[in-house]
């Protein structure tokens, strides 16, 4: 049936009004999405916590900035404000437990204690590594008078800075493994070559290389004051080493450290 004119467009729009008003009265109640989030946002302008979303927002701050602060490379005032929001949410909650009483109080002071514990905890870690990174670079600008010894407990320093479980294995019978190391489910040996002159080729790399194989590591560590051939630098690219030279040392002592911290002249023989 064909409709034209002005009559078929107010038998249409008739037709519309009294389909909408039908649907209307079926329709049932419009859906709401859930929310994922009980908790309030933490503001850390705000001088105090008061009530328990607020106070689940100010435990999920907490978390998150504790993370933040002790696992990630930080500027000096990135951590100065960590810091800070760190011990403000620390007094907050406490402060909050102080004003409730019961289960809830107990379960509150659970929470805290805990989360104050990791706060110590990954201070006292950071404090550690950073020393030992200090050590490490004390010894990066005394590595001309190191002893293949000493240069090969630099290494392990340098390795504990970085967050690594570290086992000297050096001596007859390593098989070219001076280091076993270990972090995150990682399995890593490390080879200290101490020389003060010439450079690494690729047929060293190869007899490693059946090390890392040997010893079911996930990847090797070559490491050396001097530099690599070329040829053993596309050597490595296909395979699970990592080349570490006088230079990239350095990097590895000032990213133990932390940005932003003073570090010494690199040795002039490097």
């Amino acid at each position: 049936m064909e409709c034209l004119g002005p009559q078929c467009a107010s038998m249409v729009l008739e037709w519309l009004k009294t389909w909408a008003v039908g649907a209307t009265a079926e329709a049932p109640a419009a859906a709401r999405q859930g929310v994922l989030w009980t908790s309030v946002p933490y503001q850390e302008e705000a001088p105090a916590i008061r009530s328990a979303a607020e106070l689940d927002g100010a435990f999920e701050h907490l978390h998150y900035a504790v993370y933040r602060r002790y696992h990630n490379q930080l500027t000096r005032a990135e951590r100065a404000r960590l810091d800070n929001t760190i011990e403000n949410a620390l007094f907050k909650i406490e402060r909050y437990c102080a004003r409730i009483d019961g289960p809830e109080r107990a379960q509150v002071e659970r929470e805290y204690q805990a989360v104050h514990d990791q706060v110590r905890e990954d201070r006292e870690r950071a404090e550690r590594l950073r020393s030992q990174a200090r050590r490490a670079e004390l010894k990066l600008a005394q590595l001309n008078t190191l002893t293949p010894e000493g240069f090969e407990e630099f290494i392990a320093e340098v390795f504990e800075a970085l967050g690594y479980d570290v086992e000297c294995v050096g001596g007859t019978g390593d098989e070219g493994a001076d280091l076993r190391v270990r972090r995150d489910g990682l399995r890593a040996i490390v080879q200290c070559k101490y020389h003060r002159k010439g450079v690494v080729g690729s047929p060293e790399l190869q007899k490693f290389l059946g090390t890392i194989h040997h010893t079911r590591s996930h990847k090797g560590f070559f490491v050396t004051t001097r530099t690599f051939t070329l040829a053993a630098e596309k050597f490595v690219a296909e395979h699970p080493i990592e080349l570490i030279d006088g230079p990239r040392l350095v990097e590895l002592v000032q990213e133990a450290i932390g940005p932003g911290a003073r570090s010494d002249p690199e040795p002039a023989w490097f």
